[in-house]
């Protein structure tokens, strides 16, 4: 049975679908919602396979709601539903499965119905997602081993940031890859590359993942496995759910490899892999305080010297590892800890470390 959600702010859509869907029986309403950002929420706790979505909503408009549901879980199908005939066109550009005309009737819902189950009964499988991975450089792998044959490096910048961005207007795209050529230079620009991009995808047999329309450019997830995308939906679901954090904080360690990007001179890039990086530290520092309240020291330690490897002058962290090293038993590792960190306070800042944690030492 598939999993459904309804998205309109008014009362009577809403009360209509929910019917007509209720009455299939193949379809379990798990919310009906008339404020999209409640919506979101919910979707972010709880899993769903199809959303049926309003276009025309005050403060966040369907379309919006889309890009933000798929952001969350790119397997979610989108089914718009609308008054107005002219959205039709756009809502296909924006890859939603099926849109729905109100006032919506039976055998309009079965025709969505039968493409639900017909897409459930193809989805892409794990084994035939091309893979691409971000962190410490980036390593573009297909499903049999083949690698994608990019045109230049240019096509590989622009793939990247479009992975990065997930979705971005093309005026943006411009003002960060070719700033410095005129407009009509610019525009031909990023258009012959991303051809080129969707001509090397096509050419290797696998799922187009890149989706367009006049203003916008973004990755439609199904089709592919990106380990930043993963990392990030890990860290989401850590703040959702704490009582499983033991393994998420296992599985997001895994994914970060390094930094992202690493070793690519792209300007843009260094920003965003500066917040991946500080994002990993909060998740390292989390997972060790989180181990310190089940009484998990040598876990606790773990995770406190994984922070040490990126920010060894952190004296907060220094005085954890420390204090642990000598509540276990560890004495000389935590005199070569303390000597390392003298060594490096001296070197990058010209001091010592705090009595706090001398006071441990002597």
């Amino acid at each position: 049975m598939l999993r459904a959600i309804i998205v309109d702010d008014e009362e009577l859509s809403v009360k209509r679908l929910k019917r007509i869907l209720s009455n299939t029986g193949d379809v379990e309403i798990c919310g009906t919602f008339f404020d999209p950002r409640e919506a979101y929420q919910f979707v972010a706790a709880n899993p769903i396979d199809v959303a049926f979505l309003d276009i025309s909503m005050p403060e966040m408009n369907g379309m919006k709601l889309s890009r933000a549901l798929l952001d969350l879980h790119a397997s979610i199908d989108i089914v718009f539903v609308t008054g107005y005939d002219n959205y039709a066109v756009q809502a296909f550009d924006l890859s939603a499965l099926d849109y729905l005309m109100k006032p919506v009737t039976a055998e309009r819902l079965a025709q969505t119905l039968n493409k639900l189950g017909k897409k459930q009964d193809g989805l892409v499988s794990v084994e035939s997602r091309i893979e691409l991975l971000l962190f410490d450089g980036f390593n573009i792998s297909l499903p049999r081993g083949e690698s994608l044959k990019l045109r230049s490096p240019k096509t590989e910048e622009l793939l990247a940031f479009l992975i990065c961005e997930k979705s971005v207007t093309r005026e943006k795209i411009i003002d960060t890859m070719w700033n410095d050529l005129s407009p009509d230079k610019a525009w031909k620009n990023l258009n012959s590359t991303l051809y080129y991009i969707r001509k090397a995808i096509q050419s290797s047999n696998i799922v187009h993942f890149i989706k367009a329309d006049r203003n916008e450019i973004w990755i439609e997830e199904t089709g592919i496995h990106c380990d930043l995308y993963e990392f990030e939906r890990l860290l989401r679901q850590i703040s959702l759910e704490p009582e499983q954090s033991a393994e998420l904080f296992k599985q997001a360690e895994a994914l970060y490899k390094g930094e992202l990007l690493r070793g690519k001179s792209y300007e843009w890039a260094s920003g965003q892999a500066r917040r991946m990086e500080q994002n990993y530290i909060e998740m390292l520092e989390s997972a060790a305080r989180y181990h310190l309240t089940l009484n998990q020291p040598q876990k606790s330690l773990h995770y406190f010297c994984e922070i040490l490897k990126l920010d060894g002058i952190r004296e907060d962290i220094n005085y954890e590892v420390i204090r642990l090293y000598m509540e276990l038993g560890r004495e000389n590792e935590a005199h070569r800890q303390y000597r390392t960190l003298e060594r490096l306070l001296q070197q990058e800042l010209g001091t010592k470390p705090g009595s706090r944690i001398r006071d441990i030492i002597n």
